[in-house]
Order: structure tokens, then C-alpha cells, then sequence
């Protein structure tokens, strides 16, 4: 998991400004989406 401090640097770098509370929420919904992925992935290769 990437720090929220990379998080914050890689969110922010252009126009729109994130604050602490709305990155922790991005990260964790990130987080997730990539979870999903990597399921999905795997229930593919079981097929």
C-alpha cells in the first residue's frame, strides 16, 4: 500500500485539490477497484 503522503503528491499535482479525508477515500476505493481486478483475473484462469 502506497503511503497517503504519495497519495496526496500524485492526487494534487494538478488543478483540483484534495484534502486528507477525500484521498483516504480515493486510495481505499482504489484499493478495491484493483482487488476486484485481480479476482476477476483469477476466476478467468480457473475457467
Amino acid at each position: 500500500m502506497i503511503t497517503l503522503e504519495k497519495c496526496k503528491q500524485i492526487l494534487n499535482q494538478e488543478y483540483e485539490k484534495f484534502n486528507n479525508e477525500e484521498i483516504k477515500l480515493l486510495r481505499e476505493y482504489l484499493y478495491l477497484l484493483a482487488e476486484l481486478q485481480i479476482e476477476s483475473g483469477e476466476e478467468h484462469k480457473k475457467e
